[in-house]
């Protein structure tokens, strides 16, 4: 347990170190990810090995990389409000509002089902400037009817 004590204020005390830089929401992912990983892992696992602290940062610094990069808080609800309106293969536009030009697009791709868990992939195209970027991920719904990105 002291082990697990050490290794977490040591991920909180990086993660606070970096607050002050410029960087840009897909680095705050991956280091908020990593840090969560770092500290949920052996505790979901109940094993402080190595290899499980290690397993767990990078997954945790994955998905952080994934969500920084692509959602906003905005974005996160109009992907979910897409997923639970929308059939699959129906672009859903979301409109910035001083251009009234399309912010964010949303595709549902395919619908299916894991453990009895509805899932969907999904497109994503984000105007970034005068750069169009193209996107796809994967999330199931929970039981709270939130929908969760999988990795």
């Amino acid at each position: 347990m002291r082990k697990l004590t050490l290794i977490s204020a040591s991920a909180l005390i990086s993660l606070a170190s970096l607050s002050g830089c410029n960087m840009s929401r897909q680095d705050i992912g991956i280091v908020t990810g990593s840090a969560v990983g770092t500290i949920a892992a052996p505790l979901i696992f109940g094993n402080t090995a190595w290899y499980t602290i290690a397993g767990g940062a990078a997954a945790g610094g994955f998905i952080g990389s994934y969500v920084g990069k692509n959602m906003s808080t905005q974005s996160r609800q109009q992907v979910a409000y897409t997923l639970d309106k929308a059939p699959d293969k129906q672009p859903y536009q979301f409109m910035s509002t001083p251009q009234n030009t399309p912010d964010l697009t949303v595709t549902p791709l395919r619908s299916y089902k894991i453990s009895n868990q509805q899932c969907r992939d999904f497109e994503l195209v984000t105007q970034e400037g005068a750069k169009t970027v193209y996107d796809k991920g994967s999330a199931c719904k929970q039981a709270d009817g939130t929908w969760q990105v999988r990795a």
